[in-house]
């Protein structure tokens, strides 16, 4: 059905996540 289209959603998600958390992490340092 609409498998390609979920890859590519959950490729998007988890880029979001690894981008937010670096920057999360980093402004969390002094």
């Amino acid at each position: 059905p609409m498998h390609g289209t979920a890859d590519s959603l959950n490729v998007s998600v988890s880029a979001a996540i690894i981008i937010y958390e670096a920057l999360r992490q980093r402004s969390l340092q002094p």
